[in-house]
């Protein structure tokens, strides 16, 4: 991964997993949070995708 490749982690230091595993601070599941690290940067953003999607549904909410 070359350095305009990379994706920065959406962690932002509010942790703390709801009753369904996903942190309430960024939005990514366990999985996603353990696996970020291995994750190419396709895989990154695709992950920030579900975090956007999770985040907008719970504001409907």
């Amino acid at each position: 991964m070359n350095q305009s490749d990379f994706v920065p982690s959406p962690c932002i230091r509010k942790c703390g997993l709801d009753e369904r595993e996903i942190c309430r601070g960024c939005f990514r599941s366990i999985d996603e949070i353990i696996g970020w690290e291995s994750m190419n940067s396709e895989e990154r953003q695709q992950t920030l995708d579900n975090c956007r999607q999770r985040r907008e549904k719970r504001a409907r909410r």
